[in-house]
């Protein structure tokens, strides 16, 4: 009686989800289902599984771009685990405004420390797991439910002990010269639009020295004249665009279409931008 009169009196939490287990299988279901069987007040928002298998940096970029929006309090279970089952530890981070759970892989500290990280813990007090667990699915055995009761109230402290260390997970560094940026695609969305690991501001501090120069976007052996714009309705439908993205890094677009598929560039790739004092220099293997 005391719990029910406890959940009651408790305010909707939100738990967002964030995986690369795609929509075929069982593995969201059993998450959303293990959640819903403890805290069935609880608000499940999925941000998305379909990040690419294994990669924790896509996934490390979307929970960045997409946790500052979320009310206070919400709890965030992310789980791209290429090491399950091993003795990689799974963590439970506090920022300021949120809580994260995942395992120990870098991908949860770009967004809590883009909101002021705390304190991180590690997920050990096996009260708080499923009665019996599969060592190739901890998301559902050990993640899930914690996530649950942390959602009921249970103390953050209450799950284990202050972790010793952790592993954190950088984002590739740009390259500004005077002339060329080299960087590398983090992300390509929906629509074909690939994510530059270029921040915004440096690209346009850098860009607006020379602005009647042209733009050489290169990748894999390739090159292509490349539009700055501000926005995708200002653009030339023949050729790649690159302005800024509303997750603060520049984006490579097409209008109407999609860049990836036109440049058959992807996530990982390294990609280089030059300028060049006039379009007459740029040879006839340009988008060859």
């Amino acid at each position: 009686m005391a719990i029910q009169s406890m959940m009651k009196k408790m305010k909707p939490r939100i738990i967002a989800l964030l995986t690369d287990f795609g929509g075929k299988d069982y593995f969201v279901a059993s998450l959303k289902a293990v959640i819903l069987s403890i805290n069935p007040r609880v608000e499940i928002v999925d941000i998305s599984h379909e990040v690419e298998a294994y990669n924790r940096l896509e996934a490390a970029f979307l929970l960045k771009a997409v946790a500052p929006y979320f009310p206070q309090g919400t709890i965030f279970l992310a789980v791209v685990d290429p090491g399950v089952g091993s003795d990689r530890k799974i963590i439970l981070v506090k920022g300021k405004k949120h809580f994260f759970t995942g395992p120990d892989n870098g991908l949860l500290i770009p967004a809590a420390e883009e909101e002021g990280l705390i304190e991180v813990r590690e997920l050990r007090a096996e009260k708080y797991f499923l009665p019996s667990w599969s060592r190739t699915f901890e998301g559902r055995d050990k993640m899930a439910p914690a996530v649950a009761w942390l959602s009921r109230g249970v103390p953050f402290e209450s799950f284990g002990p202050i972790a010793a260390s952790f592993e954190k997970l950088v984002f590739p560094e740009p390259s500004f010269l005077p002339l060329e940026i080299r960087a590398e695609v983090i992300h390509s969305d929906r629509f074909g639009n690939l994510i530059t690991s270029i921040p915004v501001q440096p690209f346009l501090d850098w860009f607006k020295k020379k602005k009647e120069s042209a733009l050489i976007l290169s990748s894999r052996k390739r090159r292509w004249p490349l539009q700055y714009v501000p926005a995708f309705a200002y653009g030339l439908s023949h050729q790649p665009l690159i302005l800024p993205g509303s997750s603060g890094f520049m984006e490579i677009g097409w209008k109407e279409a999609s860049a990836a598929s036109h440049l058959r560039i992807r996530p990982g790739d390294k990609i280089t931008i030059k300028m060049v004092k006039s379009k007459k220099r740029l040879n006839k293997n340009v988008g060859k």
